[in-house]
């Protein structure tokens, strides 16, 4: 049976169809399965629901609401280049048109960014990405395959586990490839970030501007490589040279980074000195680090004189600012700086 008419009897059949129904169908890439997809959509037989990564396709009908106008795809990693793409996209989506100068900005660092990350990081054979802007914001998703960014990041630290691979990688400048990458694009990428999304594994990282908050969630089924979602404003009002001026110093050196400390909290922690050494590890390559008790109740001595008493005596030109702290808390760190 040809590739589009299974795809049609397959609708006629079940009403929806995904990428990889076709694929442990008729044994064929998903490279092949979506470029059949794109083909029935032209025709004007198909209609698309979600993104790229997750999309249901449907028979087309007029009845069905009008998606945000994107642009898609999945390419061969090697010898892709990540301008060339988004150029693309820029220009079937009119992104100078639709999105504010600020916003164009922001969209091609991070874009380009997260996909050179694919690119080099991924050790995967191809990769998927979406690019849509509408009803207020430019998004776009990244996909691959690969060995996983969690993953990568913990054996190259030695790390213990994924959890601990996520909380390392928004502190910056944590790469697996010092020579070629400065560990800056998901750091820089996720603080710009409306939304920011990191999937790879069981774990998914999400960055919400919106609530103000860093949170790790546990997904119920491991997902192989990485997925990267990011969501813009199309008229933001954020800007990147504000957000490079708050984190680097009058050398333009990226000196400063910022942790959410309750993300190590997994037990309610947050007493021990091994805790406290692993917040901290890494951290001796900046001049400034500010910590965020945010929603932290309460601080062990331990933590508190391994962060402020033993690392701060090793490391005297780096300086430790400690914001949104609960008065048992402020009171641990005062008491710990004292002594």
């Amino acid at each position: 049976m040809k590739t589009k008419q299974f795809i049609l009897e397959h609708l006629r059949k079940h009403g929806v169809i995904r990428t990889r129904d076709i694929v442990q169908a008729l044994h064929i890439s998903r490279q092949t399965a979506h470029q059949h997809l794109q083909e029935l959509i032209l025709e004007g037989k198909l209609t698309k629901e979600g993104s790229t990564l997750r999309a249901r396709y449907r028979p087309f009908s007029k009845r069905l609401k009008v998606s945000a106008p994107s642009f898609s795809g999945v390419r061969k990693i090697r010898g892709l280049e990540e301008d060339r793409v988004y150029d693309e996209a820029e220009l079937r989506l009119r992104l100078q048109q639709e999105l504010s100068p600020e916003a164009l900005k922001i969209a091609r660092y991070a874009f380009t960014e997260m996909l050179n990350n694919a690119i080099a990081h991924s050790k995967a054979a191809e990769v998927e990405f979406q690019l849509s802007v509408g009803q207020g914001e430019f998004h776009f998703s990244i996909q691959d395959r690969g060995v996983g960014v969690f993953e990568s990041i913990r054996k190259k630290f030695r790390l213990k586990d994924p959890f601990e691979a996520a909380e390392h990688l928004l502190k910056g400048k944590q790469t697996t490839d010092p020579q070629r990458h400065s560990g800056q694009g998901i750091f820089f990428t996720s603080k710009i970030a409306d939304r920011f999304v990191l999937s790879s594994q069981k774990q998914r990282l999400i960055t919400d501007a919106g609530r103000q908050d860093v949170f790790l969630e546990e997904l119920r089924k491991s997902l192989r490589g990485t997925l990267v979602e990011f969501v813009l404003k199309q008229r933001t009002r954020k800007s990147l040279r504000g957000l490079f001026e708050e984190y680097s110093d009058e050398d333009y050196e990226f000196h400063k980074t910022r942790v959410t400390v309750r993300l190590s909290a997994r037990q309610g922690g947050l007493v021990s000195r091994s805790e406290a050494k692993r917040i901290l590890f890494g951290l001796e390559k900046f001049k400034q680090i500010v910590l965020d008790f945010s929603r932290v109740k309460g601080l062990g001595q331990g933590f508190a004189d391994e962060v402020f008493r033993v690392f701060q005596k090793a490391h005297p030109k780096i300086r430790i600012e400690p914001v949104h702290m609960v008065p048992v808390v402020a009171y641990m760190v005062k008491r710990t700086q004292k002594a």
